[in-house]
């Protein structure tokens, strides 16, 4: 069913957007994270429904999920877009930002997690020389 509804958005956003020529090219791109909106704890085992905001540079920027990289206790999270390449686009800078739902479990801890956190590691952009920005946010595991 996402995949249906991913494949409508993209073809619906390829006929509003003008291009020069007949072939389309995507690229594969991570846009920052604005904001995040975590439980107070985890629970080890429970799965979460985390909200996601970030903004589209233009409308040739779809939403194509989260890139993740998980450890035992930490996990690199992105925003992962498809950007159609050589088209006239327009801007969505100033826009509201959009609001993608995480669906994270809590991996299962055999042992006494109280005090404990989970960190994640959000992609937040690149600086000036092209390096990747990440910030790391902790969220406690129990109560």
């Amino acid at each position: 069913m996402k995949k249906l509804l991913l494949l409508l958005i993209v073809l619906t956003g390829i006929s509003s957007c003008s291009f020069d020529e007949d072939n389309l090219d995507f690229q594969v791109e991570f846009i920052p994270i604005e904001r995040i909106d975590f439980p107070e704890h985890l629970e080890s085992g429970q799965t979460y429904q985390i909200k996601v905001y970030y903004r589209r540079p233009s409308d040739c920027y779809y939403f194509d999920g989260f890139y993740t990289e998980k450890g035992q206790t930490s996990e690199v999270l992105a925003v992962q877009t498809l950007v159609i390449q050589d088209a006239r686009c327009e801007s969505l800078e100033y826009g509201e930002p959009e609001i993608g739902l995480y669906e994270f479990t809590c991996p299962v801890y055999e042992i006494n997690t109280a005090g404990n956190s989970y960190s994640f590691e959000i992609y937040k952009g690149v600086d000036g020389e092209g390096n990747m920005i990440f910030e790391t946010v902790q969220v406690p595991i129990g109560q």
